[in-house]
């Protein structure tokens, strides 16, 4: 299992149940339904591409592109100790001085376990171009699946001759979460330079 960054309680809502969160940033697993619950909101994060490197003073990397995302809410009264999988997307690596950035890993949730539900299907960005083959920017990953709404990430910026390219913005959830920005491009003033990596995707299930 992924690892969890916040599990926890919530207040005691109606009927008796205390909400429940999980919430994973990297890794795989399976998510049991808790007895009691009666709702089931997910939200499914790509992870960001990594910035493009530079090895010229002409123009700087590119932005990587941020990671999609999507949002899920489904009805669970009679589905405790259902199971739904979950994997995390790891970071797009950061372009070296003569690389680009690598492609943000795809997260998904829904793709196996006893619970059934459309399968949610989130990627990440892609990297940002390295200067040497002009700093173009990484574009925003896709996303498919969720119920409530799915998101394209949004792209990063092409590098110049004074910057790096600037990484796609992640995208704003629930209760302000966020996860999978793209990553920086390398800055031409001092190359050679690398750029820097994307953010991690994320996954977050919350039972109320």
């Amino acid at each position: 299992m992924g690892a969890i960054i916040n599990a926890f309680a919530g207040t005691t809502g109606g009927g008796g149940f205390t909400p429940i969160t999980y919430d994973f940033t990297s890794g795989s697993g399976v998510v049991t339904i808790p007895s009691g619950a009666t709702t089931m909101v997910v939200e499914v994060w790509g992870a960001g591409g990594g910035g493009g490197g530079t090895n010229t003073s002409s123009v700087g990397g590119g932005g990587g592109g941020a990671g999609g995302y999507s949002k899920s809410s489904y009805t669970v009264s009679s589905n405790a100790g259902q199971t739904i999988s979950y994997a995390v997307g790891a970071s797009g690596t950061a372009g070296t001085s003569t690389t680009s950035g690598g492609l943000g890993g795809a997260s998904v949730a829904g793709t196996s376990g006893t619970y059934v539900m459309t399968d949610m299907l989130v990627n990440g960005g892609f990297g940002g171009s390295y200067g040497g083959i002009g700093g173009g920017f990484g574009a925003g990953g896709g996303a498919s699946g969720g119920s409530v709404t799915n998101t394209t990430g949004a792209n990063g910026t092409a590098g110049t001759a004074f910057t790096g390219g600037f990484g796609g913005a992640a995208t704003v959830g629930d209760l302000s979460n966020s996860a999978g920005a793209g990553g920086f491009g390398g800055a031409p003033t001092s190359p050679p330079a690398s750029g820097t990596a994307g953010g991690s995707g994320r996954v977050i299930f919350r039972f109320s």
